[in-house]
């Protein structure tokens, strides 16, 4: 299969969406008191045609597989659960009997990892690790044996409930003050039905901009939430790109840049 090659007025595109996510907060929003309302992703492209045979037959669904991957999930259940207001912001407010959650996606991960899986926490070291440091302890990490908490997954596919994905910010958005994104996956991964290489995985974060199929609503203020993904991998197995959009989204405006997927043991 020939690599696709992602077009620069497409990137362009993305980079001016994307720069949502790097305004000044507006006043939080509360949502109803049960649920978060669903909202219908931007997309920058038409969906493409469905093919008359995947290229990847789908995936069962997976249970989380280390105990620590199962606390997150529960964690993460926990959260949508008692959600009743929700804020991306660069400081980490939580009230959890009021059902608060005003963070950014390291703080979040953060939070997270803190009360689910701390070995693994304190292997990010710093305070308050940006989304970065999620990266490179992730990329550092063994895949045979699990080394300070963490045991890196080479291929989308292998990815479980519980496990957490990381990127650097692209080189053509250094001027940006983000340095990346960091998630959890709350899914199995499955094969895009159309696109080759392409794998369509559902995960948990904290951002201001929706990705397919969202619990969020497209209204600038964003925070905690649930959304699809797409990753790129190439023929030799290596995730190149990322579709912020998922399943709408060509895989020739994915962006590309650096990515790791990692699993905490404990």
């Amino acid at each position: 299969m020939r690599a696709p090659s992602f077009c620069c007025p497409a990137l362009a595109l993305a980079c001016a969406t994307l720069a949502v996510a790097c305004e000044r907060p507006p006043p939080a929003r509360s949502y109803p008191s049960t649920q978060v309302q669903a909202a219908t992703p931007p997309t920058l492209a038409p969906a493409p045609q469905r093919a008359r045979r995947r290229w990847h037959p789908p995936l069962p669904a997976q249970p989380p597989a280390t105990r620590a991957a199962v606390r997150v999930t529960t964690l993460l259940a926990q959260i949508r659960a008692r959600l009743r207001a929700t804020r991306y912001q660069h400081i980490t407010r939580v009230s959890w009997r009021r059902g608060r959650f005003y963070w950014d996606c390291s703080g979040m991960a953060d939070w997270v990892l803190r009360r689910s899986a701390p070995h693994a926490r304190r292997a990010l070291m710093r305070s308050r690790p940006v989304a970065a440091r999620f990266y490179h302890v992730m990329r550092r990490a063994p895949t045979r044996r699990a080394r300070r908490g963490w045991l890196r997954i080479a291929h989308p596919r292998d990815l479980r409930p519980g496990d957490l994905f990381a990127w650097l910010k692209p080189s053509f958005w250094r001027n940006r003050p983000n340095t990346g994104h960091v998630g959890f996956i709350v899914g199995t991964p499955q094969p895009h039905p159309s696109q080759r290489g392409v794998w369509l995985v559902r995960i948990a974060d904290a951002t201001r901009l929706p990705h397919g199929r969202d619990s969020r609503v497209a209204d600038g203020i964003g925070g905690f939430g649930e959304g699809t993904l797409a990753f790129y991998v190439d023929d030799h197995g290596h995730t190149r790109a990322y579709g912020w959009y998922g399943a709408t989204q060509d895989v020739r405006t994915f962006v590309p840049t650096r990515i790791a997927f990692a699993r905490v043991t404990r």
